[in-house]
């Protein structure tokens, strides 16, 4: 079979998702999709191997390793001429997990693939559930009898108090043992080295037999590591295609092993979509690329022989990947099968965007559906969302529910210091009252009058912690209330628009353009048009600075949330502006973009001609209030050269949480974007490659790509 006949197959074999109409395959109706499946089944494992659907390094680098792999080659042999239906069969009639993990082992990420397409929604889960890759044997992580959780206790300000007291309260709903994540909203290395010191503090002195990590990017990691962080598990999210990596990290698969080399453990995320929403999806359709990016993942699992865990982080990115309960849940269930099948400890974060429209109750409902397929841990947060990520998910009054539901426990270590505690009994169940962090504070060492006072402080703020539960592990009403609130303010964020007031803010006569996008529901629907303004204004831009450009060149989107501009911009222009001109940078007209996303500040920055672009942009809703980030980009190459054409998320430096209450205060955050801006020029480079040089100033690697 040709390359292009089989990559068509694979793609018009997926059940439809709105992320696979880039790559040319959403058009097809479900009888057509049929007809590729059965097409599909028929094709020996043999042809699979033998049709390379993408090359570069990646691909290499796997499928060396596979032929390398003596027991992978070993199984394939014996396996190569089965049909992908065979293999199917094989699966879902045997009732030994061992059989079905060599055949794991004997399978390509394309082959692996192929089977998840022709299967059911009932057939997955079914394959799931018998299927287990415990990290160390019965009762740990990723076993049979275990249903773990990660606890996420993010803030959107990096507040030492509101991570560890939301790690109490994840702690009292016997949440944890899998790991303590945490994605930082600054990514100054001094700020990473402090997370991961109060992460080691939090875990030693609570002896709890948990892991530890925060999100940060490899590379800053690894700089962190060698400066003295405490680090015990590093983070990367991967990708199927060596361009998409490029694009995310600045580095391929070699560089990564080089990377992670220094870790005692790895924390692994992916999520379907990623690569097309980086342009570098070649072309694939999103399982097959999915299926790669997991393929990569057992590749440094088995080279560098460490503690390794994944998690599929299905609904994140928005409704260009997908939009309905039914697709999450498919895809959900894809994705564990895919991992478990390569052999991974696959965990799931079931989540929502709000700009995905998925309401609270029936995200519940679809994470209920999903945990009968035995993912080894599902998120865990405060109050069901997150208060910097923004976006639903699991939260930690349901996992007691879960645990009951599945007949399941956490991992034997955790239960045994739950019990010490007093948190959890011997049958797993939770002690009374459930969710009382307090006890646990005064373990840690919090005398009571801080504890209240802390307390008071969080829910101010809006955290749901320290609220407890009613019957069933139900949150109290009025916190139910605020959650449906949040939704609602979130869903009419996505259609407000910069008010025409908040356009006066700018002291020069400011340029307005709009991007490709036909009005605010072709632009959540279709992040592209966002990326590129109208060709007609192209001109308009161009005649904007007729002599020399300006050094610095200010842009301002409404993004997925114009009222973050609206509430915040008033505060952080005019110091923003006078901090630019007290360094002597010089900046010229601010531009305002309708309907514009990150990438439409690289494509005018090439306009421009200018080195640098501060972008300030409303983030996605759905921390129920409204707030503003900075993409600060240097454009350029260190021998003066322009680069913008050629720029990736990974080459700009974000700040995001910008906020006036509970957020980064906007009157800082202009000190810290002018500050940044003056190591860029200095450095000539932003992004991943600045990292080393940011120290104290303070830049976030932001999952909320917009």
């Amino acid at each position: 079979m040709k390359k292009e006949e089989f990559v068509q197959l694979l793609g018009n074999a997926n059940p439809f998702k709105e992320g696979d109409l880039t790559v040319g395959v959403g058009t097809l109706d479900e009888a057509e999709r049929a007809d590729a499946r059965r097409s599909l089944s028929r094709v020996r494992l043999q042809d699979i191997f033998s049709c390379e659907v993408l090359h570069d390094q990646m691909s290499e680098r796997l499928k060396s390793f596979f032929v390398s792999e003596r027991m992978s080659s070993d199984v394939f042999r014996r396996i190569k001429n089965r049909s992908v239906g065979e293999i199917r069969e094989i699966i879902l009639r045997s009732t030994d997990p061992e059989t079905v993990r060599e055949l794991g082992l004997g399978m390509t990420s394309e082959m692996i693939a192929a089977v998840a397409k022709i299967m059911t929604d009932q057939e997955l889960t079914t394959a799931c559930a018998r299927l287990f890759n415990p990290v160390d044997g019965p009762g740990s992580v990723g076993s049979g009898e275990c249903f773990g959780s990660r606890i996420q206790p993010n803030s959107p300000t990096d507040d030492p108090e509101e991570i560890l007291y939301s790690v109490f309260e994840g702690i009292s709903y016997g949440c944890g043992d899998v790991i303590i994540g945490v994605n930082p909203a600054n990514d100054a290395l001094q700020d990473l080295i402090e997370i991961e010191n109060l992460l080691a503090a939090i875990v030693e002195r609570l002896e709890l037999p948990t892991r530890w990590s925060v999100l940060s990017d490899i590379k800053k990691q690894h700089e962190a590591l060698i400066r003295g962080a405490r680090i015990d598990v590093g983070f990367q999210s991967l990708a199927g295609t060596s361009g998409a990596l490029q694009g995310m990290i600045d580095c391929d698969a070699d560089d990564l092993v080089r990377y992670l080399e220094p870790f005692p453990g790895f924390y692994f995320e992916t999520g379907q979509g990623s690569e097309f929403t980086n342009g570098a999806d070649d072309g694939i359709d999103m399982v097959t690329l999915e299926s790669r990016t997991y393929g990569l993942a057992r590749l440094l699992q088995r080279t560098l022989r460490k503690w390794t865990i994944v998690n599929d982080v299905a609904g994140f990115i928005g409704p260009e990947v997908f939009r309905t309960g039914p697709q999450l849940v498919r895809t959900c269930l894809e994705d564990l099968f895919m991992g478990k099948l390569h052999g991974l400890v696959m965990g799931l974060d079931v989540c929502s965007t709000y700009h995905m429209g998925i309401p609270p109750a029936e995200l519940d409902d679809i994470t209920c559906s999903v945990a009968r397929a035995a993912p080894a841990y599902l998120m865990g947060v405060a109050g069901k969302s997150d208060p910097m990520l923004g976006y639903l998910t699991t939260d930690f009054r349901s996992h007691p529910r879960l645990r009951n539901t599945t007949g399941k426990s956490v991992a034997r270590p955790m239960k045994k210091r739950l019990i010490d505690l007093g948190i959890m009994r011997e049958d797993g169940t939770l002690t009374e009252p459930a969710g009382d962090l307090a006890q646990l504070a005064r373990t840690y060492g919090e005398a009571p009058e801080e504890i209240s006072r802390t307390l008071r402080r969080l829910q101010d703020r809006g955290m749901d912690i320290g609220y407890g539960c009613e019957k069933g592990f139900a949150p109290p009403a009025h916190l139910q209330k605020r959650l449906d609130d949040v939704f609602l303010h979130a869903r009419k964020a996505l259609h407000r628009e910069i008010l025409p007031g908040t356009r006066e803010i700018s002291q020069k006569p400011h340029v307005l353009v709009q991007t490709s996008s036909r009005d605010r529901d072709d632009y959540v629907a279709h992040p592209p048009t966002g990326e590129r303004i109208v060709p007609e204004q192209t001109d308009t831009l161009r005649s904007l600075y007729p002599g020399s450009p300006p050094t610095v060149q200010i842009l301002i989107s409404d993004g997925l949330n114009a009222d973050a501009v609206n509430e915040n911009l008033k505060y952080l222009l005019p110091p923003l502006r006078g901090h630019l001109q007290a360094l002597g940078i010089s900046f010229g007209r601010e531009i305002y973009v309708r309907n514009g996303r990150v990438r439409v500040g690289y494509q005018i920055g090439g306009i421009l001609g200018v080195p640098v672009v501060v972008h300030l942009i409303g983030e996605r809703p759905g921390t129920g209030t409204n707030n503003l980030s900075a993409y600060v980009t240097y454009g350029f190459s260190a021998l003066g050269q322009s680069r913008w054409a050629t720029i990736e998320h990974a080459n700009t430096t974000a700040l995001c949480s910008i906020n006036r209450r509970v957020g980064v205060k906007p009157e800082e955050a202009a000190l810290r974007i002018a500050n940044i801006t003056e190591l860029m020029l200095k450095h000539r480079c932003s992004g991943v490659a600045l990292a080393p040089h940011v120290g104290d100033q303070g830049a976030n690697a932001s999952q909320s790509i917009l």
